[in-house]
């Protein structure tokens, strides 16, 4: 399945596939010390950044996984503010704002595939946090995951108990929280909550 090269957020924000030359702007999201928090990987330079936009590619080719960077609109053409994303040329370049990933559950030794289950995950720049765009990117991602898989009956949503607001984020974009995880440490040191948001009209 290929990605589209653009999905509208709502106003002035849009989803877009990965490209070679966001390696510096990825470099700089993930040096913020939150990020870096509740993530376990971060590319640390230029190289690292190459693997990581390399890592996401694939997935997309394979169809392990599907990640878009969330980008905010630059200035409409009037100069009044960001543009509406509807209107937006697809090729241009604006702020990057962060990024959404769908995980689809593959096939291993000791389960077959899950067809019917997808994972979201999503992070934010610190630029941004606080204006409800991570919200509106998760939204827009499970929009069109739900029309692309059309297999799919649910999207899950997970976190660690103390990242409150990817709680908030999670019931904004339709997500109500489903249960509660118990720790794996080291990994997971902490219990974990999954948001399960099912497919509209199941």
């Amino acid at each position: 399945m290929s990605m589209p090269a653009f999905l509208p957020a709502g106003p002035g924000l849009s989803l877009r596939p990965w490209r070679s030359r966001d390696a510096r702007e990825l470099i700089d999201a993930y040096r913020d010390p939150l990020l870096r928090q509740f993530t376990r990987t971060w590319p640390e330079d230029e190289a690292g950044a190459r693997a990581w936009l390399a890592r996401e590619e694939a997935g997309a080719r394979d169809g392990s996984r599907y990640s878009f960077a969330v980008e905010l609109a630059a200035q409409a053409p009037d100069g009044t503010g960001p543009a509406p994303s509807g209107v937006r040329d697809p090729a241009a370049t604006g702020l990057l704002a962060g990024c959404v990933v769908l995980k689809v559950f593959p096939h291993d030794d000791d389960r077959p595939a899950r067809t019917d289950t997808a994972e979201v995950g999503y992070w934010t720049t610190a630029s941004v946090r606080g204006r409800g765009l991570a919200g509106r990117a998760v939204l827009a991602l499970a929009d069109w995951a739900f029309t692309a898989l059309p297999a799919l009956t649910r999207l899950e949503l997970l976190h660690q108990v103390d990242n409150e607001p990817s709680c908030r984020v999670a019931e904004k974009a339709g997500f109500p929280h489903h249960e509660t995880l118990t720790p794996h440490p080291p990994v997971f040191p902490l219990p974990g909550h999954v948001h399960v948001r099912p497919r509209p009209g199941a």
